[in-house]
């Protein structure tokens, strides 16, 4: 991927703080989601034509409102992004710079994962398995293999998107997620329904010179953005659900949701069997890759305050899956 660039009276500057925070560890990957962040600030800051470097409150108070319809903390970091670059130019020796130092945008603390219910599972399958696509079955299958996968695994979108060839066992129904968040590996046993999806996927549209598991026709691997556009302007249409923010969620649907809702349900199936809440979370924890089991407990609370709404939701499709191959 070409590396984007900057443009305009702040472009030498912009460069500049990229070297600065490399100097510091930061930004080792030019590709990064941050870098994008500054180009979009750049694009942002050219669009007022400026002849001089200068950045007010007035511009500040543009720039927040311009994000407001993004996530909670999407807009915290392009905040944050913002007033470290601010920082920067007044340390460059900037005068005509304002530092909004309290932030206006403060970060989510009370986070509530989106969890589908047991008929929202339901009407999920059903459409990805009536999708079209016009003389394009490929497409069609990776799409109903990829979403059972996120559904049956919990997976992060981005961790199936670089799962290579090797990295899955059809023999022993193990998938190695090599260097996930946090650079967390880890192994991810599936049962043998999951493991028929990837099988017939490998064997029908899999060659030899293939690098990625699920490897675009254009060689590669998929794009994770792609995966949940897909799921978000398609699939959930066609389900009723909605992806705005609703019932105090902070979020609405998403792709991302599939992974709650396995959680949920792992954890809740755990509990059914004798095990006890607050001992069963450490192996969830390592299933899903966290760093932290902190970042784990939000399931706990969600299994046990919403117990009769989650339990075995869409079971048959993790044993069975729905529709014919």
């Amino acid at each position: 991927m070409k590396r984007r660039t900057f443009e305009g009276v702040f472009k030498n500057e912009f460069e500049k703080y990229i070297t600065y925070k490399q100097s510091l560890g930061y930004y080792r990957n030019l590709e990064s989601k941050r870098i994008y962040e500054l180009v979009s600030l750049n694009n942002f800051l050219n669009s007022f034509n400026l002849s001089e470097i200068k950045i007010t409150k007035e511009m500040v108070d543009i720039y927040l409102e311009t994000n407001s319809s993004l996530s909670q903390g999407t807009q915290h970091s392009k905040e944050c992004v913002l007033r470290q670059f601010c920082k920067f130019l007044k340390s460059q020796g900037y005068e005509n710079i304002y530092i909004s130092y309290e932030a206006q945008v403060k970060m989510p603390r009370d986070f509530i994962p989106y969890v589908f219910s047991d008929d929202e599972i339901t009407r999920i399958f059903k459409a990805v398995d009536n999708m079209k696509f016009k003389n394009n079955e490929q497409s069609k299958y990776f799409y109903q293999t990829v979403f059972r996968l996120l559904y049956c695994t919990g997976l992060r979108v981005g961790e199936v998107s670089n799962l290579k060839v090797d990295d899955i066992d059809l023999e022993n129904n193990i998938i190695y997620v090599r260097s996930g968040k946090g650079n967390v590996s880890r192994m991810v046993p599936f049962k043998s329904s999951l493991g028929t999806w990837l099988t017939n996927y490998s064997q029908s549209y899999s060659k030899e010179s293939d690098t990625y598991f699920f490897e675009s026709p254009r060689g590669g691997k998929r794009s994770p953005g792609t995966i949940c556009a897909v799921f978000r302007n398609k699939i959930l249409p066609m389900t009723g659900i909605k992806s705005s923010p609703l019932n105090g969620y902070k979020r609405g649907a998403c792709v991302h949701s599939l992974r709650h809702t396995f959680a949920c349900n792992a954890l809740n199936q755990m509990i059914k069997s004798g095990k006890d809440p607050y001992c069963a979370l450490p192996y969830l924890s390592i299933y899903l890759g966290h760093t932290s089991i902190v970042n784990t407990e939000i399931y706990l609370r969600l299994t046990l305050q919403r117990h009769e709404e989650i339990i075995n939701a869409g079971h048959y499709i993790y044993l069975e899956g729905i529709g014919e191959i």
